[in-house]
């Protein structure tokens, strides 16, 4: 983990300043793009690790910067912003955020976040090969190590961490599953991370996968205590 190349893109230079600070005390390397096309460059040319990005920048806005950044890139991707609403949260989220954290902001707090999102990221991969190869039901496959999913034989396009939800998700069919349990397995923390997260993804994923997202039968609630996948696996 140390070494590890950190992106921040905000243009509030005192905020890279202090991200950066923060992040080479614990020995990672460190960028800052004060607009969204040059971290679209740094992106492409020095592959960070992790991104953190504000939502006002100069020429575009985070959320559209977010979605270019995840057609060429998988790695952990955190908005850090000042728009703190549950609304601005979940649009964040459901363009291909991993995280998102509000100013102000505990910068340990942030250095935390990032250190869990590059442990988790890591854990997913090694443990890629020690998965089931498909995952499947009538409707729905999932190509593990390929990290593909299908519904009805069309591919899906799915954030890294919808994919990890999902594949968790079916990997324990027909099990409830605790929500601190799926923000430990998928994120990396539990306690100190709110379910708004956890909530915002299973509604993205249910509008991809569920006949009818609003009444769904595949991904079902647990009152007071978390979700179920209640599909069969084949």
């Amino acid at each position: 983990m140390p070494g590890e190349l950190i992106l921040t893109v905000d243009d509030e230079v005192k905020i890279g300043e202090l991200v950066g600070l923060y992040l080479l005390k614990d020995g990672f390397r460190h960028r800052t793009a004060l607009s969204g096309r040059q971290a679209l460059e740094i992106a492409k040319k020095e592959q960070p690790s992790l991104i953190v990005l504000d939502v006002f920048l100069p020429d575009m806005e985070g959320y559209e910067l977010c979605v270019k950044l995840r057609q060429m890139t998988d790695v952990p991707i955190m908005f850090l912003t000042c728009k703190d609403s549950e609304t601005d949260k979940v649009v964040g989220l459901s363009v291909g955020a991993d995280d998102y954290v509000s100013k102000p902001f505990s910068p340990v707090e942030l250095i935390a976040r990032i250190k869990a999102q590059l442990r988790r990221d890591r854990i997913v991969h090694d443990r890629r090969t020690d998965e089931p190869a498909v995952l499947a039901t009538e409707r729905l496959r999932l190509h593990v190590n390929a990290h593909e999913a299908y519904l009805n034989d069309v591919k899906l396009e799915l954030t890294s961490k919808e994919f990890q939800l999902l594949s968790y998700l079916m990997q324990n069919a027909k099990r409830a599953l605790p929500a601190d349990r799926l923000l430990n397995h998928v994120w990396g923390y539990d306690s100190h991370l709110d379910t708004k997260t956890l909530k915002v993804h299973i509604g993205q994923l249910r509008k991809k996968i569920e006949r009818d997202p609003a009444n769904p039968s595949a991904i079902v609630t647990i009152r007071g205590l978390g979700y179920k996948f209640d599909e069969p696996l084949l």
